[in-house]
């Protein structure tokens, strides 16, 4: 019969969690607490999110200095840090999750909603962080913008039209569409509290909070890395002005970088294939999972226990003839076997946990020790005395079990599980714990000396030949069952260890990138442009009703341009650019970037309208350019000419 077990990857793990929980605890230990701690460090941010909110202005002519405002106060810099360092806390620890539920096979099968809407998630916060950061309209904020915008470019429905919000002449472009980006920014926070209730609704206690020693730790430390490096905004930004560098955010902006290096199709075919990829993943890898539970639907008495204590909500109560019985959703199941250990009836039974068989070979063979473990915990060492089985979850282990094989003449029991915090299936060994702890149903019975019972937490990586054989030579004395843990918390060491990536976040969001040739200079054509119509008829009729009739020319077609640009005499570039529309009826947005070699230089600008090749536009002029400086070229409507800007 088939049972989930261990992979190669997973023992990988395991060797890094065990030497975390020497420190931490497993009760502690970070690495399996990964999902709540990501739910904290959301909520952090939000709360200190909500806070700068307060204090800051929508206009992108003041939103910089009100920043700056903010950042000028001991609470408000303190804040800002902490927004800006639990967001980058927030993916790190976000990425770590989704690597840790791949190595650990947590993602398939009956997993996949919480996988597909993990990686949905992971869109979300990227999107929340980007927007966050164009806010702040520093240049870091005008080059992430233009790089987004030239990013959504290559869709025809968007065009040029966004790169010239972030760089042209008309700031009312970019104040709507900062007003869009807040709003987005408010909308997709909420949005990821459907997204997270999705994402862990299949469980029936899912972890939200950490620890304390963890989320106090973590919240003091970003708190200190904000108050020692204050989170600081790149030079304002100019609308007229191209930014040549800025610094990067490798939590946020990973993939800009690409920018510069490939083509915008290839850009575009990475990013969607490698988040099609992630989407679609647990279909990608076969698997199979344990075969369902059985329940006994006539002998159930509706106690509830299996009910309450299945990790995944597979199990539901239902009124047959006056009295509640269990039912079990096979879809649900994950054949963890919990269930098995819930009864106190006796009336489940799971295939992978042939009782029978098993209480069979105990009589058979007469062993002085009988041992169980789980698939991925450690393995009892050989010994004669020693009869060793394998269950799918050491929670399946019911007391009643226990006090047979005792009853046989079996000195001892030894149940091997995973580490507290690192079930398989979520919640086995905590409740294999308190059921032979006496505190949950079915609890161990009171004649039964606990002694005899030596329960251990270790993964499949350590070696318990110590153990046991000390337990197998000891006297199995007293009611309370032996419960060996792992590790025990060292403050010091703990808290270093929580220390190390945070206080990696301030490097890793300072570092300056070029994305244009710093030793060149740059001339920029940014504009919005209306052409003149091909054709227009005087009335377009849309009924056989005078009224109905449109009164004004109805324009169906505006002419497309052509745009060169010359640099002393010389052809740089030629262009036509066509309006936008279904009809091509709409403004015509342009822009351009052109990287030139600094000095003195005559540029001459000429558009023309390629229906009507009498229409012209021109703009002469003599200029001396320096390095990493920007010419900007826009045209007024008002003016009906070009217009240069530096």
């Amino acid at each position: 019969m088939y049972m989930a077990g261990i992979q190669p990857l997973y023992t990988g793990f395991q060797r890094l969690s065990y030497t975390l929980s020497r420190f931490f605890s497993s009760r502690l230990n970070p690495l399996y607490h990964l999902g709540a701690i990501a739910i904290f460090l959301l909520i952090i941010d939000a709360l200190s999110g909500i806070y700068l909110f307060l204090f800051y202005s929508i206009d992108p002519q003041t939103s910089y200095q009100s920043v700056e405002k903010i950042s000028g106060s001991l609470l408000g810099s303190i804040m800002r840090g902490i927004h800006r360092y639990s967001s980058d806390a927030l993916i790190l620890t976000t990425l770590a999750h989704m690597v840790h539920v791949i190595i650990t096979d947590r993602f398939r099968m009956f997993r996949w909603v919480a996988w597909v809407t993990g990686v949905a998630t992971l869109l979300i916060f990227l999107a929340i962080g980007v927007s966050g950061y164009i806010l702040v309209w520093d240049e870091r904020a005008q080059l992430t913008g233009l790089l987004t915008a030239k990013f959504f470019s290559f869709l025809p429905v968007f065009g040029d039209a966004l790169m010239s919000a972030f760089l042209g002449s008309d700031i009312k472009y970019l104040g709507g569409l900062f007003r869009i980006l807040l709003f987005a920014h408010i909308a997709l926070t909420i949005l990821i509290v459907f997204t997270l209730w999705v994402h862990v609704m299949r469980n029936a206690r899912p972890r939200l909070i950490p620890p304390r020693f963890l989320y106090i730790t973590i919240t003091l430390l970003i708190v200190l890395l904000s108050v020692l490096f204050p989170a600081k905004s790149d030079p304002p930004a100019y609308i007229s002005r191209l930014p040549f560098e800025m610094s990067v955010d490798w939590f946020y902006l990973f993939g800009y970088p690409l920018l510069k290096y490939i083509p915008m199709s290839a850009n575009w075919l990475l990013f969607l294939g490698f988040f099609t990829f992630l989407f679609v993943f647990p279909w990608l890898i076969k698997g199979r999972r344990n075969p369902p539970a059985r329940i006994d639907f006539e002998r159930c008495t509706g106690c509830e226990q299996c009910y309450i204590d299945c990790p995944y909500e597979a199990i539901v109560m239902k009124e047959h003839e006056g009295k509640k019985k269990a039912v079990l959703n096979e879809e649900k199941c994950a054949g963890c076997g919990i269930c098995v250990g819930s009864c106190s009836t006796l009336v489940i039974d799971i295939p992978t946990f042939p009782v029978e068989e098993v209480m069979n070979k105990i009589r058979e063979e007469k062993p002085r020790y009988v041992a169980f473990r789980c698939p991925f915990s450690a393995v009892p060492p050989e010994r004669k005395e020693l009869l060793t089985f394998t269950l799918p979850c050491a929670g399946a282990l019911n007391t009643h079990y226990v006090e047979d094989i005792l009853s046989m003449g079996v000195e001892g029991v030894v149940v091997v599980s995973c580490e507290y915090e690192d079930c398989y299936f979520r919640e086995g060994n905590k409740w294999l714990e308190e059921r032979y702890e006496r505190k949950r149903r079915p609890i161990l019975k009171k004649k039964v000396m606990g002694g005899r019972v030596l329960i251990l937490e270790a993964p499949y990586v350590r070696s318990i030949e110590k153990e046991v054989d000390e337990f197998i030579s000891s006297t199995k004395e007293g009611q309370e069952v032996k419960l060996i843990t792992s590790g025990r918390l060292n403050y010091a060491v703990a808290s270093g260890v929580l220390a190390l990536p945070i206080f990696l976040f301030y490097p890793l969001t300072t570092h300056k990138i070029a994305f244009y040739p710093t030793h060149s200079s740059a001339v920029v054509l940014s504009f919005k442009y209306r052409s003149s119509p091909v054709k227009e008829t005087k009335s377009e009729r849309m009924g056989s009703l005078k009224h109905m009739q449109a009164k004004s020319a109805v324009i169906k077609e505006r002419s497309p341009v052509k745009i060169e640009l010359y640099e002393n005499g010389k052809l740089l570039s030629s262009k036509v650019f066509n309006p936008r529309g279904i009809r091509k009826d709409a403004s015509i947005f342009v822009y351009e970037e052109f990287f030139l070699t600094p000095g003195e230089k005559v540029l001459k600008v000429r558009l023309m309208e390629t229906a009507h090749p009498e229409k012209v536009k021109e703009l002469e002029l003599n200029t001396s350019l320096r390095t990493k400086e920007s010419l900007l070229i826009t045209y007024d409507e008002t003016k009906g000419g070009f217009v240069a800007w530096r």
